[in-house]
């Protein structure tokens, strides 16, 4: 796999991501495979990490090797802006990211540059479409912040780096989030 930038370098994906988090993210991908167009990659998002940490993983399953980049969350799954994600759902309005299985849909140009079309698979996130949760690059996400400026919900990532990224997962690609809800 080809380096995206500097905050990517490619490892054994389960040696980057934790052998368990890619079993529980090749298990849903199997679950969703009637959904799949594009079986080169996965993506997953772990929001049990804080968002100055890479913790998008692009799987390239020709060699199971990974890389890592940063993502943000959406600003009402982190209401003290703490840098983490704990509160996560699937109503409009609520600028807060979903989990789940997602997979990949069109691009298009809007607001922020290129950007990828998410459709949610689970109950969880089967609004994503209509909420309008996108990939899409941004200039608050950057390796210089100690934590990362906050998105409406969608899972933004450097604009160097969504540009590169969303022309190899369009179309069909599968998308796995994980996260920790808090309680109350």
């Amino acid at each position: 796999m080809a380096a995206f930038g500097s905050t990517a370098y490619a490892a054994p994906a389960g040696d980057l991501m934790g052998e368990a988090l890619l079993q529980e993210a090749l298990r849903a991908k199997n679950d969703a495979t009637s959904e799949i167009g594009n079986d080169r990659y996965i993506s997953v998002i772990d929001y049990r990490v804080p968002s100055n940490v890479p913790r998008y993983f692009l799987i390239d399953t020709d060699d199971m090797t990974a890389e890592a980049f940063l993502v943000s969350h959406g600003r009402g799954s982190d209401p003290d802006f703490d840098g983490m994600a704990d509160r996560f759902s699937n109503i409009e309005g609520s600028k807060m990211s979903s989990l789940g299985a997602f997979v990949t849909g069109a691009t298009y140009y809007g607001a922020h540059g290129l950007s990828l079309k998410l459709k949610g698979l689970s109950p969880q996130n089967d609004l994503a479409e209509k909420r309008l949760i996108v990939i899409h690059g941004a200039d608050y996400v950057h390796a210089g912040r100690t934590v990362l400026r906050r998105s409406w919900g969608c899972p933004a990532m450097e604009r160097e780096v969504a540009e590169r990224i969303i022309p190899l997962i369009k179309g069909g690609t599968f998308l796995y989030v994980v996260g920790t809800q808090r309680e109350g």
